[in-house]
């Protein structure tokens, strides 16, 4: 496999995805930092190592499926020697997804290179711990000021809790339009800090670290 240019992150997606998960894979990849959509294929985790060793990429986001839909995000990051391979980071489980196609008045974008997340409506532990793991697994940078700071980023991720989800919106922050995907977020699992939460049970829960994946 071989790269063209340089990224900071690589979206794909399980062996054999459906077209729903590609065209998912192609808006999240619209949205996040200096980020390339490739094609899987048959390539292995090993694979995709060398692909983010070839783009000098910081993160490798692999879509999977679920009952033909996108079920969850695994977030790895490349080690420093290859014998290392990719180190999950984190988990991101879905409970549905909407696509930039099925949102009225959506727009694309191009060439985005800084992503905001802005949490401020979001309030319990569990939630702010599903902020934490979107921040790290997707390179943005929190917004603390309210929309007088999105002028500063190319995407705004506008988290909201809902209940037993919490909701991630990409606005086009001079239009304040929609212009990726929505994710309906059920539970993360933080690889590194070895936590896992989940929204609807409001259970932020801690394992022992085994040196697997």
């Amino acid at each position: 496999m071989s790269a063209a240019g340089r990224a900071r992150i690589i979206v794909t997606t399980s062996h054999r995805p459906t077209q729903r998960v590609r065209s998912f894979a192609k808006d999240l990849a619209s949205v996040l930092p200096e980020a390339v959509k490739i094609n899987r294929g048959k390539a292995t985790l090993q694979d995709l190592y060398y692909e983010a060793y070839n783009y000098g990429a910081e993160r490798v986001v692999i879509i999977g499926v679920k009952k033909g839909n996108p079920g969850v995000i695994r977030v790895y990051k490349p080690g420093a020697l290859p014998e290392e391979g990719l180190q999950l980071m984190a988990t991101i489980s879905l409970r549905g997804v909407r696509l930039r196609r099925e949102t009225p008045g959506a727009q694309r974008i191009f060439g985005v290179k800084k992503l905001g997340i802005d949490a401020r409506r979001v309030n319990s532990e569990e939630a702010a711990r599903v902020v934490d793991v979107v921040l790290k697994s997707f390179l943005g940078k929190l917004v603390l000021h309210g929309e007088d700071e999105w002028e500063k980023y190319d995407v705004i991720g506008l988290m909201e809790e809902k209940g037993g989800i919490v909701e991630l919106t990409f606005l086009c922050p001079h239009t304040r339009r929609v212009c990726g995907p929505t994710l309906r977020i059920s539970a993360v699992t933080d690889a590194e800090a070895k936590v896992h939460v989940y929204l609807e049970k409001r259970e932020v829960l801690r394992y022992a670290a085994t040196g697997k994946d």
